[in-house]
C-alpha cells in the first residue's frame, strides 16, 4: 500500500509542478494510503497478490505543455518507487549490519525493508511496461505518430484484458523479473559500499 501511495502522490506532485492542481485539489497529493484505495484494486491485492489504486485525476489542458508534461507525469510514479527501492535496501543493508550484532531476532527489520525495497522496484518496472493503461503506454503515445494513433485508441479500448492475459499466462513476470535482478543487485552493491565507507572496519 505504500508502494502505490508513493507512486500516485509523484504523480500527483508532477502535474502540480507542471501547473495542473486538480488532483492536489481532489486530496490526491499525499502517501496517506487511503486517499488512494480502490476497493476492487485492494481486494484484488489482498486476494491475488495483483491490485491497483484509483488513478490520480490529471487535466492535460491545465498542463503548460499537454503532450509532453503527461509523459513527465506518468514517469514521475516510476521513478519515485525507484527511489524508494534505493532507499528502503539502503537502510535495509545498514541496518542488518548494526542489528545482527544485537541477536537474530532483530534481523527481521531489515527482511521487512528488503521486501519492500523489491516491491517498490517490482511497482515501477510493472508501470513501464508499453501497456495500456500502464505508465508506459502514455509515455509511449508521446512518441507515437499521429497517423497510428487510432490504432493505439483501439489498443487502449482492450488494454486492460491484454495486461491481465499477459499476467495470468506469466508473460509479465518474465519481462519485468530481469529488470527487478538487475536494479537490485546494483542497489544493493551500492549500499554495500555505503556501508563500508559508513562503518570502516
Amino acid at each position: 500500500m505504500l508502494a502505490i501511495s508513493i507512486h500516485e502522490y509523484a504523480h500527483a506532485r508532477m502535474a502540480y509542478s507542471l501547473g495542473d492542481d486538480t488532483a492536489a485539489r481532489a486530496g490526491r497529493m499525499t502517501v496517506e494510503p487511503w486517499a488512494h484505495i480502490d476497493p476492487i484494486g485492494a481486494l484484488m491485492l489482498l486476494i491475488f497478490g495483483f491490485g491497483w489504486a484509483r488513478p490520480v485525476p490529471v487535466d492535460p489542458y491545465r498542463l503548460r505543455n499537454p503532450r509532453k508534461d503527461m509523459a513527465k507525469v506518468a514517469f514521475a510514479g516510476p521513478v519515485a518507487n525507484l527511489i524508494a527501492a534505493f532507499i528502503l535496501e539502503v537502510c535495509a543493508v545498514l541496518l542488518f549490519a548494526r542489528l545482527r550484532l544485537a541477536g537474530a531476532r532483530w534481523t527481521y527489520l531489515s527482511d521487512i525493508l528488503s521486501l519492500g525495497a523489491r516491491v517498490n522496484a517490482a511497482l515501477a518496472f510493472f508501470n513501464l511496461l508499453p501497456l495500456p493503461p500502464l505508465d508506459g503506454s502514455k509515455i509511449l503515445r508521446v512518441y507515437l505518430p499521429y497517423s497510428m494513433y487510432d490504432i493505439w485508441d483501439f489498443i487502449e479500448r482492450y488494454g486492460f484484458l491484454i495486461l491481465m492475459g499477459l499476467v495470468y499466462l506469466g508473460v509479465v513476470s518474465a519481462i519485468i523479473e530481469p529488470f527487478i535482478r538487475t536494479y537490485m543487485a546494483a542497489v544493493y552493491s551500492v549500499a554495500v559500499k555505503l556501508l563500508r565507507f559508513a562503518f570502516p572496519a
